[in-house]
């Protein structure tokens, strides 16, 4: 539902946005839609398919391969303080998981910690942007002060899309630590 206001058209804040397409740089359309819990195989494989640079620089720590249970906990896709959005596409008449973006909220709701993977084949297509859009976006409608993300420094992709999107790189929080960058977005 939408309400037209001076010519603008306006979104009312109840109104859920997802799914909807987006149309990468490439002129490829990708679905993006909140992750349901039957999302879980979908997810598994896409992370387990990642390169070990994107597994670094998701979980900002050098790592093979999630086991189920660690894919499980950490999806939390039935807890409320788990916003989780999903890219999908249909290969081989097959639906496949691309990229997942999500925020964890803390106990009162004001506060979000979000992360972003695409993968490894369909990043530098505007996917990444597009998600992290989309999950700011969801956290301004559901009325988060702010989201915060940890950035690996050496991965320049996504703090330029980091950036785009509104995030603010903040001073490093200790001197010891020079892998990783905290950017927050005041909402």
């Amino acid at each position: 539902m939408s309400r037209q206001g001076g010519g603008i058209r306006l979104r009312v804040a109840s109104e859920d946005a997802f799914p909807h397409s987006v149309t990468l740089k490439d002129g490829l359309r990708v679905l993006i839609r909140r992750a349901e819990p039957e999302d879980f195989r979908m997810l598994f494989s896409m992370f387990n398919s990642l390169s070990t640079d994107t597994m670094f620089g998701r979980f900002l720590r050098s790592q093979m391969r999630l086991a189920k249970g660690e894919v499980q906990e950490m999806l939390g896709l039935e807890d409320e303080n788990v916003t989780s959005l999903i890219a999908v596409v249909e290969k081989d008449h097959e639906k496949q998981a691309i990229g997942e973006a999500r925020y964890v909220t803390d106990s009162a709701g004001k506060l979000a910690e979000a992360a972003v993977v695409i993968a490894d084949e369909w990043q530098n297509r505007g996917l990444g942007t597009a998600l992290f859009s989309d999950l700011i976006a969801e956290a301004r409608r559901r009325g988060l002060a702010k989201v915060f993300a940890y950035f690996d420094v050496e991965n320049k992709s996504i703090m330029r899309v980091g950036q785009k999107v509104g995030f603010r790189l903040a001073p490093k929080e200790s001197a010891t630590d020079y892998s990783m960058m905290k950017a927050e977005i005041v909402l």
